[in-house]
């Protein structure tokens, strides 16, 4: 797999049974999505002033642009279709220095696009879903 690296990244992707989908792979674009939270207004009748609470916080996203010199297609599809989340983790970090998690998450993937480039490398942008599900 390419080793082009940005800022020093890489991604490892593993799908619900833990098999690698691609491992230390440098990544192109990063982009995450932390949820932003809706404001519920509360007021009464009787209330003198507007009143306002924060709502539950939409899903966690993540994005991911890598590039590889070989995308299994299937492995792709086989994680769209998992039941359980797979995972992610992005370290930071250059080939001199030691390598520290940006983030570690459980994810579904949502969906996926692979293009090809002149040089025979694919490019893969990966949409993920973060699993927010209470564990234990």
């Amino acid at each position: 797999m390419a080793t082009t690296r940005f800022n020093g990244a890489t991604v490892t992707l593993t799908n619900a049974d833990a098999s690698a989908i691609a491992t230390d792979v440098g990544i192109t674009s990063f982009s995450y999505e932390g949820g932003d939270r809706a404001e519920i207004d509360i007021t009464t009748s009787s209330a003198t002033s507007r009143e306002i609470i924060a709502g539950f916080r939409n899903p966690r996203r993540l994005s991911l642009g890598l590039l590889l010199d070989t995308p299994s297609i299937a492995n792709l599809d086989g994680m769209m279709e998992d039941c359980d989340s797979g995972s992610v983790t992005v370290k930071a970090g250059t080939d001199c220095a030691a390598s520290s998690d940006i983030l570690s998450l459980d994810v579904f993937l949502m969906s996926y696009s692979v293009s090809a480039q002149l040089d025979g490398v694919m490019e893969v942008q990966l949409e993920l879903l973060v699993d927010e599900r209470p564990t234990g």
